[in-house]
């Protein structure tokens, strides 16, 4: 059977290498084992099972993964890292978040022994925990972790996946500092970004910076950042009008921008990858909620159009081709922003307003028409501040 190993499911592989560990001794087939049980158990959590056969298989597969001699498996902390992982999300999938946090805690105290070569992983772990600290309202605690990972990564090159550029940590610091009211801090963090070039990112990561500028005060500074938005945003569209970000990144951008709209259990400036699997499906089980407030009497105009752009940003994290989100996206920003047309009081509006062209405009360049954001851009420019 095992010279057919391809065609087993995991579940079956956990069963032989069972008693092959009985007839020839269990440490042969320790780490085969291992891997086995890591499997089926990610598949249980899952798909769902019952949390003791999900848990029990983890458990069972780390302390095997531990006991493996370091000098024969040279990468044993790395796959005990993804062992991790897998345990610590399963362990929030059953709302176990004590014991999740403690398994991420871990997983920093492995990625710091690793040394200089385990930066990216470092950082990773520590926004991880900084995440689920700010999930469970214990900012105070988180800020540090948040600066932390940013200074790690200094000085370091872009990794090969795009979650291990360094502008996920500077903007997940920035976005914590601004969450506790520190806005000339949070600008200051975040300058770095400011001051080099992120390719298809750079005209978000200015309108933020813009953005953040504003809140701490420094309107003759966020508005030079705006421009250049703007500037760069025009020499895009001229050399590149097809190429624009993923709809899941930019959503990212756009939910750092709305973070003050959001409840304040999510860290909305990071991912969705980093979030709990309890937060994250609060977040997507919020939308009726959100319908509701839309379609009652009670709620203005203004406070409409926040509601809608919240459920816009939702639905842009999903995966889709372009020409999906240009038939599904593009109308619902483009009436998010006909609705703040309608709104008398230029004080009110005009924040209201900018944010709904940058909106459009990002969206446009995403979807391959980023000449006819342009007009939206140039819009936002003149009412910006």
């Amino acid at each position: 059977m095992l010279f057919d190993v391809d065609a087993l499911s995991a579940e079956r592989l956990v069963g032989i290498y069972r008693v092959l560990g009985e007839v020839d001794g269990p440490a042969h087939y320790a780490r085969r084992l291992a891997q086995a049980l890591h499997t089926t158990g990610y598949i249980f959590g899952h798909h769902g099972a019952e949390m003791a056969l999900t848990l029990d298989r983890l458990t069972e597969a780390i302390a095997l993964c531990r006991a493996l001699d370091p000098t024969e498996h040279r990468d044993r902390d790395a796959v005990l890292r993804g062992m991790l992982h897998t345990h610590q999300w399963a362990l929030y999938r059953y709302d176990r978040r004590a014991e999740a946090l403690a398994v991420r805690r871990e997983i920093v105290t492995l990625a710091r022994a690793g040394g200089i070569g385990h930066r990216w992983s470092l950082a990773e772990a520590l926004l991880e925990v900084g995440v689920a600290l700010v999930e469970d309202g214990h900012d105070d605690e988180a800020e540090p972790l948040f600066a932390e990972a940013v200074a790690v990564t200094a000085g370091l090159s872009r990794g090969y996946l795009p979650r291990a550029d360094r502008h996920w940590y500077v903007t997940a610091h920035a976005s914590a500092l601004t969450t506790r009211g520190r806005y000339a801090e949070a600008a200051d963090a975040y300058r770095p970004l400011l001051e080099s070039t992120h390719e298809d990112r750079q005209v978000p990561i200015l309108l933020y910076g813009a953005h953040l500028l504003a809140a701490a005060n420094r309107p003759a500074g966020g508005r030079a950042v705006f421009e250049r938005a703007v500037e760069e945003y025009r020499r895009r569209a001229a050399h590149s009008p097809t190429r624009g970000l993923r709809h899941d990144h930019l959503a990212h951008h756009l939910a750092a921008i709305g973070a003050a709209d959001e409840p304040a259990d999510i860290a909305y400036a990071t991912t969705p990858d980093h979030w709990s699997p309890t937060r994250l499906s609060r977040h997507a089980d919020a939308e009726p909620a959100l319908r509701a407030a839309l379609d009652a009497p009670t709620t203005t105009h203004a406070e409409r159009i926040v509601l809608e752009r919240r459920l816009n940003v939702r639905a842009t994290f999903a995966p889709m081709s372009r020409e999906a989100a240009a038939r599904r996206l593009l109308p619902a920003y483009t009436r998010a922003l006909e609705q703040t047309r309608a709104l008398a009081d230029p004080a009110g509006a005009n924040p209201l307003r900018v944010r709904a062209l940058t909106d459009r405009a990002l969206l446009l360049a995403s979807v391959g028409r980023a000449r006819d954001g342009i007009a939206d851009l140039e819009e936002a420019a003149d009412l910006y501040g």
